[in-house]
């Protein structure tokens, strides 16, 4: 049977075995959304296996789709870093469908991950999350915004950290913002939005403009729902979603295994409503995230039939934590003077660390 390409041949009418342009054959499908699918290939001239982006029909001929398609082929082949997947070629078929040519990356997709042992330990978690950061970073200096960080675009690629561990990559820039020579291109029409409403930015929800920190929101949700085992505003309905990442802040996920009082912070800085006072850049949060993993002194148990403190409510532990919580915020960083928070900082007087006890009581003695 002739395999090769046929002129008028539908989107639809992708199959195993297809070759593209005599270069690259489709040997079997490998995922499938509302905007198209993907194949897994072999490049015939280089003997190798690829991964290929095709568009159905219906999205060609709207043509939005095909777009969006070529601004994640651009947008790809601009960042070379290991934690972002690779761009290797372009292309359209005789009758208009375009499709774009891939690493394979062979491992665990970070959603069927979570869904097949649940929430994560924060270390874990922390550390799954920097080399992303490391991309996003590289990604940004491209000007590249990837405004769709989310467990189903990342996949945690088998031996590739050099020690036959773990990497976790980023995919799908379909949604990117890419800015060049100073203007950005963009794949919403005015005042519309596009994303995963679970894990966008307020900024974005309003159809503003985006920049990194709209990607820093992105990893703020990624790991809390790592740790947390579920979004922190929640899922189902749509408007209900809308209005808890506007309006509210997450609530403390009591349950997150290693889950101190300094990383709710670095979380809580990176979800922040405002992008003025959001973590600034990737580097910024990866540089803080790496901090708070790095050694620690470890929790000093209580000896055998000690009482322990009355413990605090959450507005108390909040407004004694404020000089040292602020102190390290983005915002302290920038403004000359820093506003109180307000009492209802999520803070549970339980999940303090002993150092932050420790330094509250050192303030009360004098």
């Amino acid at each position: 049977m002739d395999t090769r390409e046929q002129p008028g041949r539908s989107g639809a009418g992708f199959h195993a075995g297809l070759v593209l342009d005599g270069r690259y054959r489709l040997e079997r499908p490998l995922g499938e959304g509302g905007m198209g699918a993907v194949w897994v290939g072999h490049q015939i001239a280089l003997d190798r296996a690829v991964a290929i982006k095709v568009l159905h029909v219906t999205d060609v001929q709207r043509g939005t789709s095909n777009a969006r398609l070529r601004r994640e082929a651009l947008a790809l082949a601009a960042v070379h870093h290991p934690a972002v997947v690779e761009v290797y070629d372009y292309g359209e078929t005789t009758d208009g469908v375009p499709y774009v040519v891939m690493e394979l990356v062979r491992g665990e997709g970070l959603a069927e991950r979570m869904a097949r042992r649940g929430a994560l330990p924060a270390e874990e978690a922390v550390a799954l999350v920097l080399p992303l950061l490391d991309g996003l970073a590289a990604a940004h200096r491209a000007g590249i915004i990837h405004r769709d960080i989310k467990p189903e675009n990342v996949i945690l690629a088998a031996g590739r950290d050099g020690r036959g561990g773990e990497v976790a990559k980023l995919l799908d820039f379909g949604i990117a913002s890419v800015t060049v020579a100073g203007d950005e291109a963009r794949l919403t029409s005015d005042g519309g939005i596009i994303g995963t409403p679970a894990y966008m930015a307020p900024e974005q929800m309003r159809g503003e403009a985006t920049d990194e920190r709209t990607d820093v929101w992105g990893v703020g949700a990624l790991v809390y729902e790592l740790i947390a085992g579920e979004p922190p505003f929640g899922e189902g309905n749509l408007f209900a979603v809308l209005g808890r990442v506007v309006s509210q802040p997450p609530p403390y996920p009591r349950r997150a295994q290693g889950l101190d009082g300094r990383l709710w912070a670095l979380l809580m800085d990176a979800l922040r409503k405002d992008p003025a006072e959001r973590t600034p850049s990737a580097t910024a949060l990866r540089d803080a995230l790496a901090g708070w993993l790095a050694p620690r002194p470890a929790r000093v148990a209580s000896p055998a039939g000690a009482t322990p403190p009355p413990a605090l409510s959450p507005e108390a532990a909040a407004a004694r934590l404020a000089p040292t919580l602020l102190a390290s915020s983005p915002a302290a960083r920038t403004a000359p003077s820093v506003p109180s928070p307000p009492a209802s900082l999520p803070l549970p007087a339980d999940d303090v660390p002993p150092s932050f006890d420790g330094l509250i009581r050192a303030k009360l003695d004098r």
